[in-house]
């Protein structure tokens, strides 16, 4: 086994060029943990707002410290911990690892609780670890609902929780509508499914379930524009508590999402990826070495889906 592992994260908050790799031994994981070397990961719109200093765990950085980034694995197991009784050594598995106070999958190797990943199949495709953190967060975003005659509107549909929960939601058998500006978009196309834009979503009330992966002014406006008795989930941390008030005003039930790590629930979303039911885009791919490239390619908002990087 190697003696040391290269991990990516900031010392300093700022831009992509605050990405930097620091070298660490590798030691034998904690009782409950599993020690993975890293095949893939993906990156999150987390990740760049933590990276500019936003958000509670950004907060709880002491100065000068290094704060790893980085949430989805998909790696091989190398080392379990003495507790550990249902992983072993050789197996492949994705999750959503120390989310959300304890990043660092941007790196050759990580350590993970066994609670949080799951077994898959050893040929898995490096896309796959862009199904942890969004798809969780798109399962659970629509875990309260069942099928009625609503729709189901979703902001920032082309994005990497979006293309999932479109899949999702259809799955479970939601009429979905994707609220997009890029309603000529080949996702849609490929899904077949007819989204609008906002201008035409806001042209009339609406009465329905409103996934809201935006916040700010536009998730204000969509939540303004529904009907009494209407459902909303903003996913945004940082606007949420504007959301929710105008939610309340609205006579919306609304709540906000915190993805937690769920086994069951990756299992039902690693069925459908094997099923060829859902599918993750990979809108672009990076090596690890290329992690500030990464960011900044997301930060453009051109992609649709995931981006992946691998280690």
């Amino acid at each position: 086994m190697e003696k040391y592992f290269r991990q990516y994260g900031i010392f300093q908050f700022g831009g992509s060029t605050e990405l930097c790799e620091q070298l660490l031994p590798l030691t034998p994981p904690e009782s409950q943990q599993v020690l993975i070397q890293v095949i893939s990961t993906s990156v999150n719109p987390i990740d760049m707002k933590t990276r500019n200093g936003l958000g509670y765990v950004a907060a709880a950085k002491l100065p000068d410290a290094f704060l790893p980034l980085g949430y989805d694995v998909l790696g091989k197991v190398v080392q379990t911990g003495d507790g550990v009784t249902r992983l072993q050594p050789g197996d492949t598995v994705i999750g959503m690892v120390g989310f959300a106070a304890h990043p660092g999958c941007y790196a050759t190797h990580v350590y993970a609780d066994a609670d949080e990943l799951i077994k898959v199949d050893e040929k898995a495709d490096a896309s796959l670890s862009g199904l942890c953190l969004a798809g969780l967060t798109a399962w659970q975003a629509l875990a309260d609902f069942e099928p009625d005659n609503r729709s189901v509107y979703v902001n920032a549909a082309t994005g990497g929780v979006g293309h999932l929960l479109l899949q999702i939601a259809r799955l479970r058998g939601f009429e979905v509508i994707p609220v997009s500006r890029r309603t000529e978009h080949e996702l849609f196309e490929t899904l077949k499914i007819q989204a609008m834009t906002p201008t035409d979503y806001l042209a009339q009330p609406r009465d329905g379930i409103l996934i809201d992966l935006v916040g700010g002014a536009l998730g204000e406006q969509m939540t303004r524009n529904l009907l009494p008795g209407s459902d909303l989930v903003t996913i945004p941390t940082v606007t949420k508590e504007q959301i929710l008030a105008v939610a309340h005003e609205q006579q919306v039930r609304g709540r906000g999402l915190l993805v937690e790590a769920n086994q069951t629930q990756l299992t039902h979303l690693y069925e459908a990826f094997q099923s060829g039911q859902l599918k993750v885009v990979v809108s672009q791919q990076f090596e690890l070495s290329d992690i500030q490239r990464a960011h900044e390619y997301l930060e453009q908002g051109t992609h649709c889906g995931k981006v992946i990087i691998t280690a």
